[in-house]
């Protein structure tokens, strides 16, 4: 049998936490520097200020009760929420554009807020996007459970809300410039 005594094995050690820490804090300063954390902070609020009558989703053809148009915009934020964890890759910004996001609904639509603020809706979608098959379609059953109307249209509108919503969101962040750090 072979002597393996001799064998040295290589491991790389961890980058400590304070060297972990100063390079995040570079980063960080950089994009404050360069103007990338202003306009996350202007994309969080524009996406907060998105409201089901701005269509950008076609909801005619639908009796848009007061519960169905709030669900609509739950849902919406939810998407904006999605778009921006999907799309920026950058950890900083997109914690700031979401941050941005809340903050504004906090200030100043505050009674939204703190009915979106409990998770609740945004758990039933987050385990509807884990279930296997069309995410969408699976969007649509939770919004249509949520909206406690179980027709099919109104799954199919869920879906569509999410599926145009995620188009809309997505776009305006692809039209934020970032600059490279």
């Amino acid at each position: 049998m072979a002597d393996d005594r001799d064998i040295k094995i290589y491991v790389k050690k961890p980058m400590s936490e304070t060297t972990e820490f100063k390079c995040i804090t570079e980063e960080i300063q950089l994009h404050i520097a360069n103007g990338n954390k202003e306009k996350a902070v202007a994309l969080g609020e524009k996406m907060a200020k998105i409201k089901p009558e701005d269509n950008i989703i076609d909801l005619s053809g639908f009796n848009m009760t007061a519960a169905l148009l709030y669900q609509t915009r739950v849902l919406l934020t939810f998407t904006a929420e999605y778009s921006v964890q999907k799309n920026i890759a950058v950890e900083f910004l997109a914690d700031t554009v979401s941050s941005a996001m809340y903050d504004y609904l906090k200030a100043n639509e505050r009674g939204y807020y703190d009915n979106i603020s409990d998770g609740g809706a945004f758990t039933f979608y987050l385990l509807a996007l884990k279930k296997d098959g069309d995410a969408a379609e699976n969007i649509g059953k939770q919004f249509s459970m949520l909206c406690n109307i179980s027709w099919p249209e109104i799954a199919d509108l869920g879906k569509r809300i999410f599926t145009e919503g995620r188009q809309y969101f997505d776009k305006l962040i692809n039209e934020t410039t970032f600059e490279e750090v």
